[in-house]
């Protein structure tokens, strides 16, 4: 992958962001060489299918690469990934990690990808690709409603045990979070994420003619067709070919609307403290976590006020 600066659509992209995209590259490649060997099933997701379909390449103003897989060949994938994938590539998901999160990343050892809300957090930050699994969910939609209820609030229980925040004011919330705390606590992590993931999966044998990316999000414009990935084609994405879902235009267009013009838009990641292709996580950290002390402190306090304007205008 070409190194140099340049500017696409007007907009510049560094050295810095390319020795990023070039770290992704590789996990990306590493990847595809994985699911080729077992014959898995990947596509481009999100602004990665986007770019390869608009760009052939990157997004210029994007900062990550993201895959799909449906929920049997996900589950393979997560079944021979210590095998498959030794330092210094890290295949990290509930199961590997302290990860509250339902997709999986592959990190790359001895790099940055800090984002500000986990810089408290102890899971492996380096720079990652994402793959979010495609799970099957029911077509009748008081079934569905309830089932997001449950997953929302298991999600929600997940990151609350990871980042553990307490209010000053509000004791209920404080009871509420320790309830979450020492419940996960007890039963563990991994036993927990179980719970959830098997809830996110549960419709996966059944034949609904609808999927989506559940575990991460329950927004509608994440609800595909399952005949829309019947097919796989590949397209140029910078240096390579990669796999695209036959159903791409259906796909863009439900996410993006006019897809084809190119809007530009805050990454989903621009909360990041620090990412750098040069340096381990672990050595920035502790020096992150000193400059950002107060910063919990303050969110409380700030959370805190507002709860008292609450009560006063009560």
């Amino acid at each position: 992958m070409n190194l140099d600066p340049e500017t696409r659509n007007g907009y510049y992209i560094s050295k810095e962001m390319k020795q990023v995209w070039a770290v992704e590259m590789k996990l990306l490649n590493k990847l595809l060489e994985v699911c080729k060997k077992y014959n898995l099933k990947v596509w481009a997701e999100g602004g990665t299918l986007l770019g390869a379909v608009r760009e052939h390449g990157y997004i210029p103003w994007d900062d990550d690469i993201d895959m799909a897989m449906l929920r049997e060949d996900y589950d393979k994938l997560r079944d021979i990934a210590t095998e498959e994938f030794n330092p210094p590539y890290f295949f990290q998901c509930g199961y590997t990690d302290k990860f509250p999160h339902g997709q999986t990343k592959i990190r790359m050892d001895g790099t940055s990808a800090i984002l500000k809300g986990d810089i408290y957090q102890n899971f492996h930050q380096g720079i990652f690709i994402d793959i979010f699994p495609l799970d099957v969910i029911p077509n009748e939609e008081g079934s569905f409603k309830e089932f997001k209820t449950i997953r929302a609030q298991m999600k929600n229980n997940l990151e609350l045990y990871c980042k553990h925040y307490f209010s000053f004011s509000n004791l209920k919330h404080n009871l509420s979070l320790f309830k979450i705390y020492y419940h996960i606590k007890r039963i563990g992590f991994c036993n927990y994420f179980k719970t959830y993931d098997e809830l996110v999966k549960k419709y996966s044998k059944k034949d609904y003619k609808n999927v989506s990316i559940i575990s991460w999000s329950a927004e509608s414009k994440y609800i595909r067709e399952r005949s829309w990935y019947k097919e796989t084609l590949y397209i140029p994405f910078e240096d390579i070919m990669i796999p695209i879902p036959s159903g791409f235009h259906e796909i863009l267009s439900k996410q993006y609307g006019d897809y084809l013009s190119p809007v530009k838009e805050v990454n989903q990641h621009g909360d990041f403290a620090i990412l750098d292709p040069n340096r381990h996580y672990k050595v920035l950290l502790p020096s992150l976590r000193k400059e950002h002390r107060w910063d919990l402190w303050i969110i409380r306090w700030n959370n805190t006020k507002k709860r008292i304007k609450k009560l006063i205008h009560k």
